[in-house]
């Protein structure tokens, strides 16, 4: 094989310096389910019902008997075409609601613990702005029962709310679902794709089709399995080709491809059992990752973000944002006390090489930490938040709902290179090595990510040039024995 050659999907250059991957550190102690391998899917049809202008179809969620403590839980999943507007009556706490177009099923619903004993009766309904079409699939609501959620961390459940409807294992006691549907509808089926978790065995709600498979990014029970440009489509056995579990010669092609585990099951199967496991230096990584680019802004900028907005506004970039964003959570609206009690988020990641400036996001730590570097307009999916969004941090509409890297900071970078190279990643912290991984590398590789996304820059690899560069070092200091072909 040639230097530079791609192997498996990845950017190539991983083991060359950094060394083989390491070896497995942990088990998250859990078996997968002997019915599935999360690579088979079922058709699901359900009932079309056509409304009128004004018509609405309403669902009913009754729990009439919970105790305090109890962990509760409501939702659907719902398609319908637009100018259908959704409603949710009597719920004041934190609810998922997604707001995809008429190529997608949508979901919505919350989990949370009881703190009254009091009935629940909350209204969701689908109001018809103009003539339009709705589907329902599987309602749901009561107490929440699992074998995870008897005694789980605290800070396991806070976000449970992100994961209904397909967190919700209800005992189907004291509860009461009542649909409202109109007068008439007609013989219309609309198709559900259901995707099996090879956890639970339990088959849940995707999105599939679009262009590109886009509609693949809008979640519904399952996240992506591979996301980064280099590596579409995705490939890997189960992940990117379903096959119907009813018909053997029914195969779907996907482009994103799916996690094969549900994201309950992620949750409690895989990332809560793995990431106490985690070795030192697996956790120090991403911060590595995140102070070396917000070094590299400094440098590019001559000056942190906040330093220089301090010099330009004499205030405090804290306090402005914290004040710009009426002291909530603009997420979950959660009021915060004071600056201190904020989480300044990026708005646009780091990841892309955007700074920390004054268009910042007001958060709480429980969404800031839900939204670590996603992009807005992947994030921010409820309805209307994306353009408010746009209008407090005076991001223009579209960057927002057609993210990209930051171009500037690229074009200060490529403009540069050499003091990249030469300089900056000469650095000593960033040709330390912990724990198996060079810092310099993690940079490097996390840059091209960047630039892979770029219209202007998709082309230039960064990465060959770091790899030649530095096996022509390690061959000058004769460090490198039986060095590759170039």
């Amino acid at each position: 094989m040639k230097f530079g050659q791609k192997r498996g999907g990845k950017i190539p250059g991983k083991t060359l310096y950094a060394l083989p991957r390491r070896k497995v550190t942990r088990t998250s102690g859990f078996s997968v389910h002997e019915d599935t391998s999360g690579g088979e899917f079922r058709r699901h049809n359900e009932e079309i019902y056509s409304l009128a202008k004004g018509e609405k179809i309403e669902v009913k969620f009754q729990i009439n008997c919970p105790k305090i403590g109890d962990i509760l839980g409501f939702g659907l999943w719902f398609w319908c075409t637009n100018g259908i507007e959704v409603q949710l009556i009597n719920f004041k706490k934190q609810y998922t609601l997604t707001n995809f177009d008429s190529q997608s099923w949508n979901k919505a619903g919350s989990i949370w613990r009881s703190r009254v004993s009091a009935p629940i009766d909350i209204h969701f309904i689908l109001k018809a702005t103009e003539a339009g079409q709705v589907a329902l699939y599987n309602p749901l609501c009561g107490r929440v029962v699992h074998k995870h959620y008897e005694g789980a961390p605290e800070k396991l459940m806070k976000n449970m709310f992100e994961t209904a409807p397909e967190a919700i294992f209800v005992d189907g006691e004291d509860t009461i679902i009542e649909k409202i549907l109109p007068d008439s509808s007609g013989a219309e089926k609309h198709e559900i794709i259901l995707k099996s978790c090879n956890r639970c065995g339990r088959y849940l709600p995707i999105n599939i089709g679009g262009e590109n498979g886009q509609n693949e990014r809008n979640h519904l029970s399952f996240t992506n399995h591979c996301v980064a440009a280099h590596r579409l489509p995705c490939s890997h056995t189960n992940f990117g080709m379903l096959r119907n579990i009813d018909d053997p010669n029914d195969i779907i092609n996907l482009n994103y491809g799916f996690q094969l585990e549900c994201r309950f099951c992620k949750k409690f199967e895989v990332n809560a059992a793995h990431n106490p496991q985690r070795s030192p230096g697996q956790m120090k990584e991403d911060g590595a990752r995140r102070r070396a680019f917000e070094l590299l802004l400094r440098e590019l900028y001559e000056g942190s973000a906040q330093m220089l907005y301090r010099h330009h506004f004499k205030s405090e970039l804290a306090d402005d944002i914290w004040k710009k964003f009426d002291r909530k959570c603009f997420n979950c609206s959660t009021t915060l006390p004071t600056a201190r009690a904020m989480h300044l988020d990026h708005t646009r990641p780091l990841a892309y090489l955007w700074p920390l400036d004054e268009t910042a996001t007001a958060l709480c730590k429980s969404c800031n930490s839900l939204k670590r570097d996603r992009m807005p307009s992947e994030f921010y999916i409820k309805p209307g938040q994306i353009e408010l969004l746009a209008k407090i941090t005076n991001i223009p509409l579209h960057e927002l709902s057609d993210p990209k890297p930051n171009e500037k900071a690229l074009e200060m970078i490529l403009d540069r290179k050499e003091w990249l190279f030469s300089t900056f990643l000469m650095r000593e912290e960033m040709v330390k090595e912990r724990d198996g991984k060079i810092t310099g590398e993690i940079v490097v590789k996390s840059l091209q990510r960047a630039l892979v996304k770029s219209p202007t820059y998709k082309t230039v690899d960064l990465q060959a040039e770091y790899e030649a560069r530095r096996t022509q070092y390690l061959i000058k200091k004769n460090i490198l024995e039986n060095p590759p072909e170039l």
